[in-house]
């Protein structure tokens, strides 16, 4: 009989079974996808294959430095395979965290009999608690003629051995984006097609326009508000009679968590049915039934899973925690720049009845950014009377990076006064957060 039982080893199950058994607990892990999405398909994909497609455009720029090169060719398969190497490395290193807390794992499709039971394979596995930890999966539009295409998505896009001449992706959001600036500077034509009335339509306007021309310079076409009357199997067909030809079709419409476990159980669910519903301890209407990451919702990221993960661990061992703070969750696009933002925007700030104040510094007057030939700014949203910080956002080089200064002065109960006091290195791209706080004061040395 185990105390716990991770149903799951994704973000959110792995570093929930670590940090339960950290507290004492007897804890078994079942899973056959190790690592879960961000590691296998995810987070870790997408970022590797960024350095290769960012090193490509730096190679492009070569010659503002003095530097005469260029690059020859491009073999995708040697770079899949870089990357399945690191995506095993990590996958080695949570087993071996799990042998040294001595969790069992069970590396085995988990199928949930009842409350206290997990079957996985001939395995009968039984426990005083569970957290289901199961992910989610992509979602996808069933548009006219899709299913006659060899279509790809997360899930595959990664498999790739060979670079397409024209990759089409179906949908404008992060991941849809992040995708065009992996393969466009690696000389694919990109072509994105959303049915939206813009591309990332939940980021800020201004970071949204400083993509969008990055794009356009990279010669990735996008369109938007698109109606999608059908598929053939070179092509995307618009209502309009429009076509926009591949020979890779990436569908990136939205993800999807599998809630066959959650009706089995009879677990309450969301208003809107599409995720199971937890109470401030991640606990369901069952007792001993916990939940987190993608199933209950959220942004569905990894961080954000990993969080949830150590604070339902707390409370299954009678040490609970705060909830997760989500206006505090970081939220970025791997994109060139990186744009990363916290918190409220300046519209929901001003509809949550704020006196908004909103301070900017541009890296055009950033030394640091002048020598990387970047572009960017840090915005900072703020109440006016008492210098509160609602909220960032960062666009530029290493902004994710950048924006955790911002989220630990908050997390601190820091305002823009403690922005301002800070002593920032020089010449840095964190820099142009002082500037902003500054401006927000009227103390700002570079207007």
């Amino acid at each position: 009989m185990y105390d716990l039982i991770v149903v799951g080893a994704g973000p959110g199950g792995y570093t929930a079974a670590i940090r339960a058994a950290e507290l004492g607990l007897k804890v078994g892990v079942v899973s056959d996808n190790i690592g879960g999405t961000c590691i296998n398909n995810g987070c870790i994909p997408t970022t590797a294959y960024l350095e290769a497609s960012r090193l490509s455009s730096k190679i492009g720029q070569a010659a503002e430095l003095g530097i005469t090169t260029r690059v020859e060719k491009f073999d995708l398969q040697v770079l899949k395979e870089r990357k399945d190497q690191i995506s095993m490395q990590l996958q080695m290193g949570i087993r071996s965290l799990f042998k040294r807390y001595r969790i069992d794992f069970i590396e085995e499709h988990g199928m949930v009999k009842d409350s206290q039971t997990v079957l996985a394979g001939e395995k009968k596995l039984k426990s005083k608690k569970m957290l289901l930890a199961t992910g989610s999966r992509p979602k996808v539009v069933p548009f006219k003629g899709l299913d006659q295409v060899n279509y790809l998505t997360t899930e595959d896009i990664f498999s790739l051995t060979e670079l397409p001449d024209k990759l089409t992706i179906i949908g404008g959001d992060v991941f849809a984006v992040d995708m065009a600036f992996v393969f466009a500077p690696l000389g694919v034509k990109v072509t994105v097609v959303d049915g939206a009335p813009d591309i990332l339509g939940t980021e800020d306007p201004d970071a949204r326009e400083v993509i969008k021309n990055e794009l356009q310079n990279m010669g990735v076409e996008v369109h938007s508000g698109v109606k999608i009357s059908e598929i053939k199997t070179d092509r995307v067909l618009n209502d309009q009679g429009k076509s926009f030809e591949f020979d890779k079709l990436l569908v990136v419409t939205g993800r999807q968590v599998d809630l066959a476990v959650a009706e089995f159980l009879d677990l309450k669910l969301d208003e809107k049915k599409r995720h199971i519903k937890v109470d401030r301890h991640y606990q369901t209407n069952l007792e001993n039934v916990y939940a987190v990451g993608d199933l209950i919702g959220g942004y569905m990221l990894a961080g954000e899973a990993m969080a949830e993960g150590m604070k339902a661990a707390a409370a299954i061992a009678d040490h609970p925690e705060p909830p997760v703070d989500r206006n505090l969750l970081p939220l970025f696009l791997h994109t060139e720049p990186e744009v990363a933002h916290f918190g409220y925007s300046e519209k929901k700030a001003a509809e949550e009845g704020y006196d908004v104040q909103t301070s900017l510094s541009s890296l055009a007057a950033n030394g640091r950014n002048l020598t990387s030939g970047g572009q960017g700014f840090v915005k900072i949203i703020s109440e006016k009377k008492y210098h509160q910080i609602l909220g960032a956002v960062v666009v530029g080089p290493d902004a994710i990076e950048t924006l955790h200064t911002i989220i630990a002065v908050v997390q601190c109960e820091g305002t823009v006064d403690e922005l301002s006091d800070t002593l920032f290195a020089h010449p840095t791209y964190s820099e142009a957060i002082n500037d902003a706080a500054r401006v927000f004061l009227g103390k700002s040395t570079n207007k």
